[in-house]
């Protein structure tokens, strides 16, 4: 039931970003729609469904990331590789409160967003609302907006080997080096 009604929300969802990516926080507020919705309660790969691939995210995430979910099933390493909640970074999160999502100024085509929530209080922790939990890039693609990349922790000005999508590529680049030197070989 829980995923008919994660699925639901991600279509409406899903569907209202692409209808409504006119701002770059556009998409952003669409994912964290989702995680919200989800309370983090949910696999990693729920933000990664097919439909939010296709709306709210860029032809080259989306792209990267299916290569590290179809290394991951075939190395069959039962979500290792997309199994982690990449977005709130939780594996036990409180609801999430005090959501803000603020866009910086663009630069080279890509606009940094900035997203801060607290889903730790509950436990007593304290949420560091003073930096961002998640920098996403925000790139225009096909007359919209959508997420080309994003950061989960270590941004360091957009560092591109700390970003979710380099985890993904790496991902993926292991599952390719290890069918080269025949480390694995489908069976």
């Amino acid at each position: 039931m829980r995923k008919v009604v994660v699925f639901s929300m991600a279509l409406l969802v899903a569907s209202a970003g692409t209808a409504l990516a006119n701002e770059p926080q556009d998409p952003v507020a669409a994912l964290m729609a989702v995680v919200d919705g989800i309370e983090g309660n949910s696999e990693a790969s729920e933000y990664f469904d097919e439909i939010l691939l296709r709306s709210i995210y860029s032809a080259s995430f989306a792209e990267v990331y299916r290569m590290a979910a179809l290394g991951d099933q075939l190395l069959d390493l039962q979500g290792e590789m997309t199994g982690q909640d990449e977005v709130i970074v939780s594996q036990d999160p409180c609801e999430m409160k005090e959501l803000k999502i603020v866009p910086r100024p663009a630069k080279d085509k890509v606009t940094p967003v900035d997203v801060y929530f607290d889903v730790s209080s509950c436990w007593g922790h304290d949420p560091h609302l003073d930096k961002p939990s998640l920098t996403a890039h925000v790139i225009s693609e096909n007359g919209r907006y959508v997420i080309d990349n994003f950061w989960n922790s270590d941004y360091d000005g957009g560092r591109l080997e700390t970003s979710v999508k380099a985890k993904f590529a790496a991902l993926a680049k292991r599952y390719v080096d290890d069918m080269l030197t025949s480390r694995f070989s489908a069976e």
